[in-house]
C-alpha cells in the first residue's frame, strides 16, 4: 500500500472511530432527543423516537476556539480566545439566548474529541423550531499529504481541488491526526433538526466548509457505500447559513472577522447601510458588514464568503 493510500485509509478509520466510539454511546444510553438521527454499531444512520422535546423557538450555540496549541507556542493566537468571549458576551446580552445554551469550549479543552461531544451536545439538546449557532475559530489548511505534497480528498470525493479543508485542534501540531475536516462537521451538522443552523467558521482557507447538508429525508437507513455516494449531493431546502473568514484557497490574517462580525451582532450591522433597521441583528447582515470592512482594510488578501441556504433573515441578536 503505498502511503498516500495508507494515509486515506488510516483517516477513514479516525471517521469510522469517531462515529462508532462517541455516537454510539450516545444512542444506548438513551440521551438522543426526539427524531435524532444517529449511527449504530453496523455505520448504519437509524433514525429514533423518544425523550421529549421543549416547545417553542430556543436558541442554542456551540462556541468553540482553540487559540493555544500544545508544544507549540508559536502558532498560538490569543486573539482567537479573546474572540470567543466576545462573542458570548454579545449573546448573552440578548434576551433570547439563555447561558445554559451556551456551551463554550477554548484553549486546551479545545480537542477534537470535545468539538464532536459539544456538536453532540447540540444535537441533543435542540429540536425541530429551534435556532443553533456554532462558532470556530482556529488555523485552517487544505489536507496535503505531507510526504508527497498530494492532496487528500477522503471519501466522499467531493472537492473540485482534490483536498478535504482542515481546523487544526489544540493537539494538531503535535499530532498530525489532531484535526476535523469538512465532511465529517458536516456531518454532524446535518444531524441537527433546528430550523436554522448558523455555521460560523474563522480560519485560513474556511471558504471550505460550505459544503451542502445531506438531503432532508434520505438517511434511514445508509449502507457505507449509499453514505458515501450521497453524502456531498446539494439540497436547496435546509435553513443552513456558513459565514466564512476567507476563500478556500485563501488566509485569514487574526481574528478581524470575528471582531468585526461581532461588532455586528452588537447593533452596528443592523444600523448600517448593510442592514433593515428593524432592530435585530442578523447573521446575514453582519456577515455583508464584516465582509465590507474586511475588504476595505485587508489590502486584497482576505475576502470573507457566505453560503446562505436560509429563507429570509437568520436572526442572532
Amino acid at each position: 500500500m503505498n502511503n498516500k493510500l495508507c494515509m486515506k485509509f488510516t483517516l477513514l478509520v479516525i471517521l469510522i472511530s469517531f462515529i462508532t466510539v462517541i455516537v454510539t454511546p450516545v444512542y444506548s444510553t438513551g440521551l438522543v432527543a426526539k427524531d435524532k438521527i444517529v449511527m449504530n454499531n453496523n455505520l448504519k444512520l437509524i433514525k429514533l423516537n423518544n425523550i421529549q422535546t421543549n416547545e417553542g423557538t430556543e436558541y442554542w450555540a456551540l462556541l468553540f476556539a482553540v487559540g493555544i496549541y500544545r508544544d507549540n507556542p508559536n502558532k498560538d493566537r490569543p486573539s482567537m480566545l479573546e474572540a470567543v468571549d466576545d462573542l458570548y458576551d454579545v449573546l448573552i446580552d440578548s434576551p433570547q439566548w439563555q447561558l445554559d445554551h451556551i456551551h463554550v469550549v477554548k484553549g486546551s479543552q479545545a480537542t477534537g474529541i470535545n468539538l464532536i461531544k459539544g456538536l453532540i451536545w447540540l444535537i441533543q439538546n435542540e429540536d425541530h423550531d429551534d435556532m443553533s449557532l456554532v462558532y470556530i475559530t482556529t488555523h485552517g489548511s487544505p489536507l496535503i499529504d505531507k510526504e508527497t505534497g498530494l492532496p487528500i480528498d477522503i471519501p466522499p470525493k467531493d472537492e473540485t481541488d482534490g483536498a478535504d479543508e482542515i481546523l487544526v485542534m489544540y493537539d494538531g501540531f503535535a499530532d498530525p491526526y489532531a484535526f476535523i475536516w469538512d465532511d465529517l462537521l458536516n456531518f454532524f451538522l446535518s444531524l441537527l433538526q433546528s430550523k436554522g443552523v448558523c455555521l460560523i467558521v474563522d480560519s485560513c482557507f474556511s471558504g471550505g466548509f460550505n459544503d451542502f447538508p445531506f438531503r432532508e429525508n434520505t438517511i434511514e437507513s445508509y449502507s457505507i457505500e449509499s453514505f458515501s455516494e450521497d453524502f456531498a449531493k446539494e439540497i436547496a431546502t435546509q435553513g443552513r447559513v456558513v459565514l466564512m473568514s476567507s476563500e478556500e484557497d485563501t488566509y485569514s490574517y487574526g481574528s478581524y472577522f470575528s471582531n468585526c462580525l461581532i461588532d455586528g451582532f452588537e447593533g452596528a450591522a443592523d444600523q448600517s447601510n448593510f442592514g433593515n433597521r428593524d432592530g435585530t441583528n442578523s447573521a446575514e447582515e453582519s456577515f455583508y458588514y464584516a465582509q465590507h470592512l474586511v475588504d476595505l482594510y485587508g489590502h486584497d488578501k482576505q475576502h470573507p464568503t457566505i453560503l446562505d441556504l436560509y429563507p429570509g433573515e437568520f436572526p442572532v441578536t
